[in-house]
């Protein structure tokens, strides 16, 4: 990688060298890695507030950092992922980006105590759909939700757990969803890093 960003800069500071595509980029076509891989895309906020955004996000961040956990199992970190957020980008462009197989994508709407979230699991390379669902539910079955699509994502991409995986994939420091809800919103004005959201 070190060899071929080299030559990218020489060829990219040369006066009469012609700009570099994105198709030429190092990203556009990471290897696969040799376990199963996925990339959890930004979750879009269907909410009629535009204000619920720090909900979506929050959902995203959660179904990101369960399978992450997991030795078996290569996931795209938030911050990577975040960079899709609001664009209309092909995942088969993603996966060749991200050097992935699997995409999951979705939306969340929220209506006071009441959720509707819609989850796709995409085979990128095959091009097919391995699995589509809406769940609607109580906000306060919130955790129950996302532990069962996180296990659907696992079960899908036949991902062997171990003991000690299993007890830390289903374990949550925030027991109550009211506790949960405030951490988001927390998460949600500390990313703006300005005084009054810290305040």
């Amino acid at each position: 990688i070190a060899e071929v960003a080299s030559r990218q800069y020489s060829v990219a500071s040369s006066p009469s060298a012609p700009p570099i595509s994105n198709s030429q980029s190092l990203t556009s076509s990471l290897p696969l890695p040799d376990k199963p891989s996925i990339i959890v895309l930004p979750f879009v906020n269907l909410s009629n507030d535009p204000e619920q955004e720090y909900f979506s996000d929050g959902i995203t961040a959660d179904l990101t950092s369960a399978p992450s956990r997991l030795s078996s199992l290569f996931v795209i970190s938030r911050t990577s992922a975040f960079t899709y957020k609001g664009k209309p980008i092909k995942v088969q462009d993603i996966s060749r980006e991200m050097g992935v197989q699997y995409v999951l994508e979705g939306s969340v709407r929220r209506d006071d105590n009441l959720v509707r979230v819609t989850a796709q699991l995409i085979d990128a390379i095959a091009d097919h759909h391995l699995w589509a669902e809406r769940y609607d539910r109580e906000f306060k079955d919130i955790f129950a939700l996302q532990n069962e699509i996180s296990r659907k994502i696992i079960r899908y991409l036949a991902v062997r757990l171990t003991k000690e995986e299993q007890g830390r994939l289903w374990s949550r420091f925030v027991t109550t969803p009211e506790a949960y809800d405030a951490l988001l919103r927390g998460w949600a004005l500390f990313r703006h890093g300005t005084r009054e959201t810290n305040t």
